[in-house]
């Protein structure tokens, strides 16, 4: 997969990143705000003796009076004997390779940082040097009693207790490896407690568990988010991918890839006129501007193009003023914009009553009678999942387009492709519609939004007519009417609904 398709799969589950960030940031800035405080740091400088050492061992040296400072007993019994609250942190570092060793202490106030420093370090200095007096003093008594047990025993003269003395002199005079004290007190730097880098930290560290959080939800969904994962979850290849359009460029290559698929579809090696079915696997949004781009496609290509609204969607009301005419009974043939290249049916039928169109008679009947007038005709199939009737639509195209879109189950496709083969049905191909975008208005549309209605299918979202297509008489009246019987033909009615505009109109057939 491309690094397209694993943001698309993330950005599926945007809100849960969003609310993952979102909590790590409250609870950093909580936290930040109960301990968001100022620390004092003070530092104190020893520094070792030595006499002919060299430099490494004098480093050496230091390296261990700091190990030894920082073990955790001698921390304990250190604030024991200094008194030092809880809150007080001593610590110890050397200078690089130098005999130096910093003392510093961080208390909550300038005053107890620089009181436990200044007596750490001198209670350290203190300890050290008193151990190596005390080894100093063992050493020359040791000394003293060999000497004395050898004048006893006449194997030493005078001039060797006076050697004796001076060897004593020289171990009492010997300053190495002592602690010196070099500056009690450096001053005292204030430190504040971070707390905007905490909670930065915290955004971060959230922004980024939330992503791998959704990507493998998404990994683990069976939720498409891109054309790549109807690859990997559906193993389908799609025909062509509908990007979402928006932008000057993106709305371009919309436009481009639309032409591709009209161009697939009027190559299509079956004979003429062409009846494609155009079935949605789910009802997803942009998956039901497929049907519509590619019939008007064709006929700006300068085919005679019908689109038949198979999913429940009936005339809008301004269609009244165009070019209508009754077909296959309980359809309503209307003229349309591509230079009238392109007419569009739909059912003229009670709405609830829509899906007894859906069946093969009543749909052969109404191909058969389109053929005659047409190069293409592109039927709106219902919704697959929602619709039981979608399975005959197809079944008197000759060629059937599936539509899946960013949300569709894999499932549902992979179960919508393998029943349309069983049935019989001859599969173009499965085209994927990105999630769409906003797009602006193209120059010259009539914004109309079709009302849509059938069995299971909710209406679209859009202007809700004052009249509608369809207003049935009685049943006798109604069959007298479409099948020119009782009137010598075909006839019309309009009628001002009362106290509406008088301009407007209902139609009756």
């Amino acid at each position: 997969m491309s690094f397209g398709a694993h943001l698309a799969r993330i950005w599926r589950l945007w809100f849960l990143v969003a609310a993952i960030t979102l909590l790590a940031g409250l609870v950093a800035f909580g936290s930040a705000g109960r301990h968001a405080s100022t620390e004092y740091t003070s530092t104190a400088t020893l520094t070792t003796t030595y006499q002919n050492s060299s430099p490494d061992q004098t480093a050496a040296l230091s390296t261990g009076y700091v190990a030894m400072f920082i073990q955790p007993s001698f921390q304990g019994t250190l604030h024991t004997q200094l008194g030092l609250p809880a809150d007080v942190s001593l610590t110890a570092q050397t200078a690089a390779q130098s005999p130096i060793i910093f003392i510093s202490a961080t208390a909550p106030d300038a005053a107890t940082a620089q009181r436990a420093a200044a007596d750490g370090a001198a209670e350290f200095l203190r300890q050290v040097n008193a151990n190596l007096q005390a080894n100093r003093e063992d050493l020359i008594d040791q000394m003293r009693r060999a000497v004395e047990a050898d004048i006893k025993a006449g194997a030493l003269t005078v001039p060797a207790e006076t050697d004796m003395q001076d060897r004593i002199n020289a171990v009492n005079a010997d300053p190495t490896n002592d602690l010196q004290m070099l500056q009690a007190n450096a001053g005292v730097t204030a430190k504040s407690s971070g707390a905007k880098k905490t909670i930065a930290v915290a955004l971060l560290g959230g922004l980024i568990f939330g992503c791998l959080l959704a990507w493998v939800i998404g990994a683990a969904s069976r939720r498409l988010s891109s054309p790549a994962e109807l690859i990997e979850k559906a193993r389908i290849e799609p025909l062509v991918v509908i990007p979402p359009g928006g932008g000057t460029t993106a709305e371009r290559q919309r436009e481009r890839q639309l032409g591709q698929l009209a161009a697939t579809v009027a190559l299509l090696d079956v004979p003429k006129p062409a009846v494609v079915a155009v079935a949605p696997v789910e009802r997803m949004p942009g998956t039901g501007e497929i049907a519509e781009s590619l019939a008007r496609y064709r006929a700006d290509q300068g085919a005679r193009t019908i689109l038949v609204h198979a999913d429940g969607t009936r005339a809008p009301i301004g269609a009244v003023e165009k070019d209508i005419e009754p077909v296959a009974g309980s359809w309503l043939l209307v003229s349309s914009e591509s230079g009238g290249r392109m007419r569009e049916v739909f059912p003229v039928s009670d709405p609830q009553d829509v899906h007894g169109l859906l069946g093969t008679e009543h749909l052969g009947k109404l191909v058969a009678s389109l053929r005659s007038s047409a190069d293409l005709v592109v039927i709106q199939s219902p919704a697959v999942s929602e619709s039981a009737e979608s399975y005959m639509v197809c079944s008197v195209a000759d060629r059937t387009l599936l539509v899946a879109g960013a949300g569709s189950s894999a499932d549902s496709v992979v179960a919508t492709r393998n029943q349309m083969e069983r049935v019989g049905v001859s599969l173009l191909g499965v085209v994927f519609v990105e999630r769409p975008k906003r797009r602006p208005a193209k120059p010259g549309s009539t914004g109309r939004t079709a009302a849509k209605a059938g069995p299971r299918v909710p209406n679209r979202p859009g202007p809700t007519p004052s009249a509608t297509w369809g207003t049935q008489r009685t049943s006798e009246e109604t069959t007298a009417t479409m099948n020119g019987q009782g009137t010598g033909g075909r006839s019309f009615e309009t009628e001002t609904t009362p106290g509406a505009n008088p301009n407007s109109r209902t139609s009756r057939i």
